[in-house]
């Protein structure tokens, strides 16, 4: 069982809901893509039956490039939730800019970026909200069986990892 920084307790399974939940201070500190790509990992690879290695893929996709964008362009996160159930993961992440995300026309000979918010939108059904007192929370969501994944077909390999070394993550 994984709680946030409030001692919110998240279940296991799609039975239940599975919720990971953190809230960060306003500004550039807070939550970075690699800590969002670990609370995706933990969160999926509880789910029995177990999850795919391709919806795992796409699921820590998207979150580490939400939560880039957020730190990117809109002063860093300020809640980021992941949720599983109802045969779904849902990621939200939140930020303090009321400015709405939008597609870029990547050029990479001329500067990196571009492609993250593209491949979210074609990656998970995505919702953006405006926040009372300001801001927006982004919401995508994936489903936990996917039209590439492998789960029904012979060789079916689920999401997996060993766990991290002692002290490190």
């Amino acid at each position: 069982m994984v709680s946030d920084e409030d001692g919110h307790a998240g279940g296991h399974g799609i039975e239940g809901e599975n919720t990971h939940e953190r809230r960060t201070g306003r500004g550039g500190g807070g939550l970075r893509p690699g800590e969002a790509r670990e609370q995706v990992y933990d969160a999926l690879l509880a789910v029995r039956p177990p999850v795919d290695v391709l919806v795992l893929a796409d699921a820590v996709l998207v979150a580490s490039e939400l939560v880039s964008n957020a730190v990117r362009h809109a002063g860093g996160v300020t809640r980021f939730r992941v949720s599983v159930g109802d045969g779904e993961v849902e990621i939200s992440v939140s930020d303090g800019s009321d400015a709405r995300p939008y597609e870029r026309r990547p050029q990479p000979l001329v500067r990196e970026g571009g492609y993250g918010w593209g491949l979210v939108t074609k990656l998970a059904r995505v919702e953006v909200a405006e926040r009372a007192g300001g801001g927006k929370t982004v919401r995508a969501r994936l489903s936990l069986t996917s039209a590439h994944s492998a789960y029904e077909h012979p060789g079916f390999i689920p999401a997996q990892r060993k766990p991290p070394a002692e002290g490190k993550r």
